[in-house]
């Protein structure tokens, strides 16, 4: 959701000599969705009308909307990285560059995200929004946005969004037990000459589409079984599913690195065709990868 994050559907695993011959069995493996007795999915537009949720809209809005380009601190796991990000309302794509990684630092790219009515929507079913008074960033009043999750499947957020524009210029993440994960400020921004009005009334359609729900609270919005990759979503918060020939030798059983809000979870499974190697990348907690990892298997295995 916002610029300087780690890119979920960045790829995890290199190809392995046995990943050719096994990749046609792959094929026929899939996220297994719920019933819709289990979680139904709500097609219409929900009302927002509370004040959290109007800023909430006008902070998802304004992602898309507001041209910018700015100074960013971030921290996770007791380090430290300045960077510069710039996003234009026309371009498809934001730039940053990590300005203390290495001399003359290369852009990286990341994708405007959807400002949908239909994904404020989304949020709005897994998350409890509130507001109240914030702090002074970047020389700009703010309001402080609180996200907390209505169940265990994802994380709280603390976001600081800019008055006048909606913009998120401070944000805290923070695990189960009210941990801070990582956390962003803006040290300087400015913005391009057309701002936009970000009142709830004027959120404009983007192209946003919700697939099937994999575990509750989370839906598919991309997938490519011939390559055994999976992008899930609440709306929010994203993972990748990544499946792949389990490497010849290696054991099953499962494992995790957590950087920051980012979640790297693995676990080699046996299977009729060798072995299956499932790895989930994305801000969620262990919970949840885990189920998302329980969510591959056949088609046949879904009832």
């Amino acid at each position: 959701m916002f610029a300087f994050r780690n890119s979920s559907s960045k790829r995890l695993i290199q190809s392995n000599p046995c990943g050719r011959s096994l990749r046609a069995a792959l094929v026929a493996w899939v996220l297994v969705a719920l019933s819709p007795q289990v979680l139904a999915q709500a097609d219409e537009q929900c009302v927002l009308s509370a004040p959290p949720e109007k800023a909430l809209a006008a902070m998802m809005q304004a992602a898309s909307d507001v041209s910018f380009e700015g100074t960013v601190l971030y921290e996770r796991a007791g380090s430290r990285q300045f960077m510069t990000v710039a996003s234009t309302a026309e371009a498809s794509r934001g730039e940053l560059r990590r300005m203390n990684a290495e001399a003359n630092p290369r852009p990286e790219f990341w994708p405007i995200p959807s400002g949908s009515s239909k994904r404020i929507c989304n949020v709005v079913e897994v998350y409890v929004s509130s507001l109240e008074s914030g702090r002074i960033i970047a020389g700009r009043s703010t309001q402080r946005l609180t996200l907390r999750p209505r169940d265990t499947l994802r994380l709280t957020h603390l976001v600081d969004v800019d008055e006048a524009t909606g913009l998120p210029l401070a944000m805290v993440t923070l695990d189960l037990d009210g941990q801070m994960l990582e956390r962003y400020e803006y040290a300087a921004i400015e913005y391009g000459s057309d701002i936009p009005d970000t009142s709830v009334g004027n959120v404009v359609e983007a192209e946003y589409n919700r697939g099937r729900n994999i575990v509750p609270g989370y839906f598919l919005v991309s997938e490519n079984p011939d390559r055994g990759i999976f992008v899930v979503s609440d709306g929010l918060a994203t993972a990748s599913v990544f499946v792949e020939p389990l490497p010849a030798g290696a054991p099953v059983g499962e494992g995790a690195i957590i950087e920051g809000a980012t979640l790297t979870y693995t676990r080699g499974v046996r299977s009729a065709s060798g072995g299956l190697l499932i790895s989930v990348l994305g801000e969620v907690p262990f919970v949840t990868a885990r189920l998302l990892a329980d969510a591959v298997r056949p088609p046949l295995e879904d009832s």
